[in-house]
């Protein structure tokens, strides 16, 4: 059920992310929801939970990217794994650092989808480097709260079981 759940709101979010945000874009470019929502809650969780979150929503993302399938989940497995790292080592109730996690992920993942895509050929917007990574920014100061209310639903915590 607690996958369930996850999956369904990364739709939810998947689905803001293409009817929504392209209104909101600065010079064509915009913060996914997808990336910031689940990267703030991969922060917060363990590695296992941050290797099933990269899946799904690479794979939602990688849906709906018309030149290379799989890009986005190989990105976000290892920056999501990265973050919850960083995330273990972290005190609860501290808003800034997790923020800062994801903005230098979307950072990353941004620089290294360019490059990728400027050796296949394809040419991106060079604008979205400075500008992915604010938008994320601003993006995560106003999804934190929510997310730590996701993460506080009885199916989504998880409990020690001795």
């Amino acid at each position: 059920m607690r996958k369930i759940l996850i999956i369904l709101v990364a739709l939810v979010l998947l689905v803001l992310d293409q009817t929504v945000m392209p209104f909101l874009a600065v010079y064509d470019s915009y913060a996914s929801l997808v990336f910031t929502f689940f990267g703030l809650y991969a922060v917060t969780t363990d590695a296992e939970d941050a290797v099933f979150l990269a899946l799904v929503t690479g794979i939602l993302q990688d849906l709906l990217f018309p030149y290379i399938f799989g890009l986005h989940t190989f990105l976000n497995l290892f920056l999501f794994l990265a973050m919850s790292r960083l995330g273990n080592s972290l005190k609860e109730g501290k808003k800034t650092l997790p923020v800062f996690f994801v903005t230098v992920a979307q950072g990353i993942k941004t620089l290294l989808f360019l490059g990728i895509l400027y050796l296949l050929g394809i040419r991106g917007n060079p604008l979205a480097l400075m500008i992915m990574p604010a938008y994320t920014f601003l993006l995560a100061i106003v999804l934190y709260k929510r997310m730590i209310a996701f993460g506080r639903i009885p199916i989504i915590k998880r409990e020690w079981k001795f």
